[in-house]
């Protein structure tokens, strides 16, 4: 008899033992490492809006909670508190892998030890041997309803708080962001030797770049970036005083523009010679170029020099479609509407991006608005200090800006855009050394995932181009290339 008895203290004991070991460990490396804790609860799907708190409570319980069972008195009430707490952690491990949208990094503690699916087994062990160890220090059958009871509970705890969360990121974001496993990586890079270069589009597996410097030379990358092709531009007449040369790209045609000179040449990639198809109609800050004959452009009102949005439905036609209503002032409408241009043509849809404030507009080939939405960070209103001078009337920048949105691009469906604000959890190591790419859908109006781009030797990305495989991104004298993996693919549209 008493043999039995024996066997039975020590197996209680020894379960009191590892759980005491497991929550003080747990405890001590997420407080030593309290920052880093917080920063990835931060990060998941589940507690993301809740980091601030759990960080703090959920160390405080595994520490009261080792210190019930470490103490014969109260170590009946500790042992049911670690099945109620591991009960929770096991529910959010089985809601992670199989209902969030994606899997965050780890949490903390044992668990950067282990992969998820082992800590999942692994907290299933402990949930088993606290039930042992109730069970042998009850010695009644009374307790099975109540443990199904508490392990239902923490399940349906952690649900509760999935959904909620769930909900509240998709409506009302308060600035955090999401990085999920296998979202983009750097795959490849070529040394351009050159800083003056940006991307000017792909075609057919190729990557093109113009050059600011030398306007007429643009340069031919094999996705691959295995080989190198230059041309130069040949204009069919060059008596214009440019002062600003760009080039676009959109296959089969390219584009030679300067939008302080109102002449547009196109020509095909094939040959690299342009002719002017537009000249002395219109003047404008930026173009984007739908089709063969469409185009949209910002230009500025005559009197007041606020920005405006236009169509163009033929390029040798002077007579222009405006939609005074699209962009939207806030302070002077010229800086404060000042944003990026770019065009889905899977879904016929022109996307305005403001850099000043935390919206977007989508338009459709019409030049009607389809609707507005914002970016994830919180600057609502552009945070400009705007003067006029009274000798010459020209309005002026009196600080600099605090810019939000600053390089985007679009494929498909999907809208790319380099913030320059750190969202809530997000380290500061990291953003010394690199910048975020926050991914939208724009058919769905909501915000997706992001990844970060790191500097390339120092040089901060200052332009990229997306396709549906890859992302293209000018980094200094560097040509990177970004591979998407499995949670960035799937959300294109198919």
């Amino acid at each position: 008899m008493k043999s039995k008895i024996n066997i039975k203290s020590v197996i209680i004991e020894s379960i009191c033992l590892l759980y005491i070991l497991l929550f003080v460990y747990a405890a001590l490396s997420k407080l030593l490492d309290f920052e880093n804790f917080q920063t990835q609860l931060g990060q998941s799907p589940i507690l993301s809006l809740y980091a601030d708190f759990f960080s703090i409570s959920v160390i405080v319980i595994e520490l009261v909670i080792a210190i019930l069972i470490s103490v014969p008195r109260s170590r009946y009430f500790g042992l049911w508190g670690a099945v109620v707490l591991m009960s929770i952690f096991t529910a959010y491990i089985v809601i992670i892998l199989n209902f969030s949208s994606f899997i965050p990094c780890s949490c903390g503690g044992i668990l950067e030890k282990l992969g998820w699916k082992a800590h999942l087994i692994f907290n299933l062990g402990f949930i088993f041997l606290a039930i042992t160890a109730i069970r042998l220090k009850s010695e009644t059958n009374r307790t099975v309803i109540p443990l199904i009871v508490v392990i239902l509970a923490g399940v349906v705890f952690v649900a509760v708080l999935f959904l909620l969360s769930e909900d509240i990121m998709e409506k009302e974001n308060p600035f955090i962001r999401r990085f999920p496993n296998a979202s983009a990586a750097k795959t490849d890079r070529i040394d351009l030797r050159n800083f003056s270069y940006y991307i000017i589009g792909t075609d057919k597996d190729k990557i093109y770049l113009a050059n600011r410097m030398a306007p007429l030379q643009i340069l031919e990358v094999d996705s691959d970036f295995k080989n190198k092709k230059s041309y130069t531009i040949t204009l069919d007449r060059e008596n214009f005083k440019f002062r600003a040369v760009e080039v676009r790209l959109n296959p089969p045609y390219f584009y030679v523009i300067d939008g302080s000179v109102p002449v547009i040449y196109r020509g095909f990639i094939s040959t690299w010679e342009a002719k002017v198809i537009s000249d002395g109609k219109f003047r404008f800050s930026d173009i984007i170029f739908s089709d063969d004959k469409q185009a949209f452009i910002r230009t500025q009102k005559q009197y007041t020099g606020e920005n405006i949005l236009g169509l163009i439905n033929d390029y040798t036609c002077s007579e222009i479609q405006y939609n005074q209503e699209l962009l939207e002032k806030q302070i002077d409408g010229i800086f404060d509407t000042d944003g990026t241009m770019q065009y889905s043509r899977s879904l016929r849809k022109l996307i305005y991006v403001y850099y000043y404030r935390n919206e977007y507009i989508a338009v459709d080939e019409n030049l009607k608005l389809q609707y507005r939405s914002n970016t994830i960070d919180t600057t609502s209103k552009a945070k400009l200090k705007v003067v006029k001078l009274k000798q010459s009337g020209d309005t002026k920048l009196a600080a600099p800006p605090h810019m939000v949105n600053r390089h985007t691009a679009l494929c498909n469906n999907l809208l790319f855009v380099n913030s320059l604000l750190r969202g809530r959890y997000e380290g500061n190591d990291v953003w010394k050394h690199a910048t975020a790419v926050d991914v939208y859908d724009i058919s769905k109006q909501h915000y997706i995932l992001s990844f970060y781009v790191y500097d390339e030797e120092g040089f901060r990305m200052n332009n990229f181009f997306a396709t549906d495989s890859s992302m293209y991104i000018i980094s200094g004298h560097y040509l990177l290339k970004y591979g998407y993996g499995k949670n960035l693919k799937s959300k294109f549209k198919k």
